[in-house]
């Protein structure tokens, strides 16, 4: 009996403090398709029959445990990007690294804790470049309502609180990507074959909806900065200057929602006002347009065809032009290629449907969450005629910042609060990609938020109906707000000079989670190189995915490797890098770390001038309240410092997110407290789908336990049964 009182109490310490755990099953099949989410279609790789993928919804402190079927022609596997996987470091779906891939007709199910993680998640393939095919999908935790929030000082009254907390249970993820008419499969051949690095997208889309909308030709002459002239400082969003052209060409897209064309605003609209500039989030720094002025273009029709007249230059690009599509030329290529290697640049205008989310306006607030879910675009996101609350930054409360302007790299997720304030109706959520380093192409797409007043709020209360009268307007099929004046960025994602950018170096957590102080116990510099035309490095070596996965320890044919470093447990760890000068590429990218938050201490131009985090001045280095994220910029030619705590044993991918940079080579796994990852993730010989031994190829080869307080009483029930039968 004595044995038995141990048993139990062993049993139900499991139960997590203060929270009733449930476990929340999913099931996702991947599988191939035909679709057309710009207007093209083309084959695609779905979750569930969707694009993007089904929302994996929770509540904090559940479990999850997701099955995945993988009916594709390819291996698979899944990465459910920014949650560290405490516990189960086996679960964060790196082929080579934590797990064997999922073979064509084979299985496995992704068994993991949310603990005490809360927010706005993704999930996508983490093998090859798979996710640009549409494997990727959103993913939801929803905070403890004990948490406090941190729009919780701004509501006038506690009516005005209800309304926000009740507009972020309901926010709407929005999955924003670049899209290819290609399979990746097919970019990939044809990048590794002629060195052309695949910045030239077909299209912008929001959660699976976008078009293709032609710029006209006075844009594509422009060039990727639109003719501006910037003074470039340590701002990792800033485009290189261009050569001079008229301010009227340079506007942000101003869409009709007929014929979705992109009109160039008049000499009058633009009143040749220095508001329409581009400028600088840290300093605003003046912008100058050239001396000529024209008067506006039109775009090409919806049926018309532009291609691309540079198709027969070799690989010199002329970086004031644009191609149809708004690429700019390729730069570098393998011997024996140049521009005619590849498919001639063409442009048609589509006429598909745009997502479109919906709001309450006598609600007073909206609440959305963004990621960038993009193959190579960086982009930047504004509402027209709205500021934007930013409240979390990959997934975690953050320091409020009202903003205008909202620069998203590759994986990073804001979440934002929006007041309703305006003339219900249909406004255009634009998005752009930004221009820089390799990714030279101007291109914009929209989403739709709409937001009338119920009937039913208009006949309880007549002064909200008196306060939203709209002039004979129908409320329940209004046309888009479509207003030069509404708009606050150009249509290369370059905010206007009037419109706030969100300062991603001052988004304090907001609970005050502080970085130790005084030195590290380690810290690695890393030099981002791009050492040949398809290669890039972080630290000196290409990572290669092993044959079995490092997860193993030294079974695996990639535990001794020159990019698997091999970190102490429960020490703090610095991390510097920087753009190598003498890299083929000097372009910035967006890093991002596995299995871990950590703390974005600085960044800037150059090389890091110390040795030390503690040698530098606290204007360089941050350690009172950085932001502490999972991705970050490391800005051109610049260096970026992040320091994080090895309290979480695995083996943790640290890699750039452009895709075709990490397929190439760019990525380290950092080996962290080895002797109790070890005893967490078991033998080899047990692992799923392990093509080496006779064990079932299913993830029931090893099932992975997850406490919770059901699965505990369950067990607890079950062995009663064993002792008292």
């Amino acid at each position: 009996m004595q044995l038995f009182l141990y048993v139990v109490v062993f049993l139900l310490s499991f139960r997590p403090q203060g929270t009733r755990a449930a476990l929340r099953s999913y099931s996702l099949t991947l599988h191939a398709g035909t679709r057309a989410p710009d207007g093209v279609s083309r084959e695609v790789y779905l979750i569930n029959d969707q694009q993007p993928g089904p929302l994996i919804e929770a509540e904090e402190g559940d479990d999850l445990e997701i099955f995945v079927q993988n009916n594709l022609p390819v291996e698979q596997t899944i990465h459910w990007h920014g949650l560290l996987q405490h516990g189960t470091p086996d679960m964060d779906g790196v082929p080579g690294v934590t797990q064997f891939p999922i073979p064509p007709q084979g299985n496995f199910t992704y068994r993991f804790s949310t603990g005490s993680e809360y927010g706005f998640y993704w999930y996508h393939s983490h093998f090859r470049a798979y996710y640009n095919d549409a494997v990727r999908g959103p993913l939801l935790i929803h905070p403890s309502p004990s948490r406090r929030r941190p729009f919780e000082s701004l509501a006038r009254d506690s009516t005005e609180l209800d309304a926000m907390r009740q507009a972020e249970r309901a926010a709407t993820p929005l999955l924003l990507t670049d899209w290819y008419h290609r399979l990746s499969d097919d970019i990939y051949d044809e990048y590794f074959t002629t060195g052309a690095f695949p910045q030239c997208v077909d299209s912008l889309l929001a959660n699976g909806y976008g078009r293709i909308q032609c710029l006209p030709e006075s844009i594509l002459h422009a060039g990727p900065g639109l003719g501006l002239e910037s003074i470039i400082a340590n701002d990792p969003h800033d485009p290189l200057s261009m050569p001079g052209m008229s301010m009227d060409t340079m506007s942000s897209s101003s869409m009709s929602s007929s014929s979705m064309s992109i009109d160039s605003m008049s000499m009058d609209s633009m009143s040749m006002d220095m508001s329409m500039s581009m400028h600088k989030r840290s300093d605003h720094a003046t912008m100058m347009a050239a001396d000529s002025t024209t008067s506006g273009m039109n775009m090409p029709s919806a049926t018309s065809t532009s291609t691309s007249p540079m198709a027969s230059m070799s690989g010199m690009a002329d970086m004031s032009n644009l191609g149809p599509k708004g690429c700019s030329m390729q730069m570098m290529f393998k011997p024996g290629f140049n521009a005619s290697s590849l498919p001639p640049e063409t442009c048609s205008n589509t006429t598909s449907e745009l997502f479109m989310f919906n709001a309450d306006a006598s609600q007073g607030w909206v609440a959305f969450h963004l990621v960038n879910a993009a193959a190579v675009s960086r982009l930047s996101v504004s509402l027209d005629g709205h500021s934007m609350l930013v409240y979390a930054a990959d997934g975690l409360y953050v320091e409020p910042q009202e903003v205008k302007v909202l620069h998203i790299s590759i994986g990073q997720r804001y979440s934002v609060m929006v007041r309703l304030d305006q003339t219900p109706g249909n406004y255009y959520l634009r998005f752009a990609s930004y221009p820089y380093g390799d990714m030279q192409q101007v291109i914009e797409d929209q989403a739709i938020l709409s937001y009338q007043v119920r009937r039913e709020a208009l006949a309880l209360d007549s002064n909200l109906a008196n306060s939203f009268q709209t002039n004979g307007t129908s409320m329940t099929n209004m046309d888009i707000m479509d207003d030069s004046t509404l708009t606050w960025m150009l249509v290369n994602g370059s905010a206007k000079l009037t419109a706030p950018e969100l300062d991603d170096q001052m988004l304090a957590p907001f609970d005050g989670n502080a970085p130790p102080s005084g030195p590290s116990d380690t810290t690695e510099l890393f030099a981002i190189n791009q050492t040949d035309i398809v290669t890039w490095v972080v630290n000196g070596q290409p990572f290669s995915e092993p044959q079995s996965p490092i997860i193993y320890g030294n079974v695996s044919d990639g535990w001794n490797a020159a990019t698997t470093l091999h970190m102490p447990g429960n020490s703090t760890i610095d991390l510097i890098m920087y753009v190598a000068n003498d890299s083929m590429d000097t372009m910035g990218h967006p890093m991002h770390l596995h299995g871990h938050k950590f703390w974005f201490l600085g960044s800037g131009e150059g090389v890091f001038p110390y040795q030390s985090v503690t040698d530098a001045p606290s204007s360089m280095i941050n350690l009172r309240n950085p932001p502490y994220r999972d991705t970050i910029d490391l800005p051109p030619s610049g260096w970026a410092v992040i320091r994080y705590v090895t309290d979480n044993p695995g083996t943790w991918l640290f890699h750039c997110h452009v895709q075709w940079h990490q397929v190439s080579g760019m990525g380290v796994v950092l080996v962290e407290d080895e002797e109790r990852m070890r005893s967490m993730v078991g033998s080899i010989e047990d692992a799923a789908n392990n093509p080496n031994t006779a064990a079932l190829a299913t993830s029931l080869a090893r099932s992975t336990v997850i406490p919770t307080s059901s699965y505990s009483a369950a067990l607890c029930a079950a062995v009663l049964s064993l002792l008292f039968h």
